[in-house]
């Protein structure tokens, strides 16, 4: 399996989460108010690749203001990391598997293996003057 390395930015998060004593919410793990970290896609990114797992969801407090009820819901969940995410923590690395073609039976490989036809010149369409 081929290994793929992290952004400075990811594996810092990652640290963040193997040095917490407790689950830490996605709010303490937007370490850099950036655009990318504005909505919590980020950490997304992180449970799809299988380098965090979601622990659980902290509810809103009674009186919450409305600022935090605006926060999306990645900013309350707890996260945790995985086995993946544990070595990717330490060595700054992790595998992953390659995924194949929609169909990857052997109809997918044989779309791939043929060549594609020749496009005819495109010619710049002038305009009317």
């Amino acid at each position: 399996m081929p290994v793929r390395p992290l952004a400075t930015f990811e594996w810092q998060v990652l640290r963040t989460v193997k040095r917490s004593p407790t689950p830490p919410t996605g709010k303490q793990l937007r370490l850099v108010p950036s655009r990318r970290t504005k909505d919590g896609t980020f950490l997304d990114d992180l449970v799809n690749e299988g380098l965090l797992q979601v622990v659980g969801v902290d509810d809103l407090p009674a009186g919450a203001p409305e600022p935090d009820k605006r926060r999306p819901v990645q900013f309350r969940t707890r996260y945790a990391l995985t086995a993946k995410g544990e070595h990717a923590a330490e060595y700054g690395e992790y595998t992953y598997e390659l995924k194949g073609p929609e169909g990857a039976g052997t109809a997918g490989r044989a779309e791939q293996a043929r060549p594609k036809a020749a496009k005819g010149r495109r010619t710049r369409q002038r305009r009317g003057g």
